[in-house]
């Protein structure tokens, strides 16, 4: 089992509500959503993981340049626990992808950052 997990929230506000009785017409990917998702980090070495991942992520995007409408992992706000994302509509599932690639990312670098702490460290006692 992976030490850090996420799950996507859904949007409480009045406007998701209104947004989800009415019946849509037409896909409009120019539309801005909000995506919420809630991480299930334990200790500060987790965040920490975490937020080096996403420094990492941000330094490759900004090497290799986005491709047409990729959203950018500088966009999302990193909120305590939660990540929210607004962004367009159409970048929904490429968002969802580049959330479960940090996640990936920040438990790789949780087993390095934890390999490298002193024995002495790892089992306080």
């Amino acid at each position: 089992m992976k030490p850090i997990t996420f799950l996507e929230t859904p949007d409480a506000s009045p406007a998701a509500s209104l947004a989800r009785d009415s019946v849509a017409l037409r896909f409009d990917p120019s539309r801005r959503v909000t995506l919420r998702f809630q991480l299930v980090v334990h200790d500060e070495d987790e965040m920490e993981a975490l937020r080096y991942a996403r420094r990492t992520m941000i330094r490759e995007e900004r090497g290799r340049g986005l491709e047409w409408d990729e959203p950018s992992m500088e966009d999302p706000a990193l909120l305590g626990t939660e990540i929210r994302w607004f962004a367009l509509a159409s970048q929904v599932a490429w968002c969802r992808q580049k959330v479960a690639e940090l996640v990936e990312r920040s438990n790789r670098a949780l087993a390095e950052i934890r390999a490298r702490r002193p024995e002495s460290e790892r089992y306080p006692g």
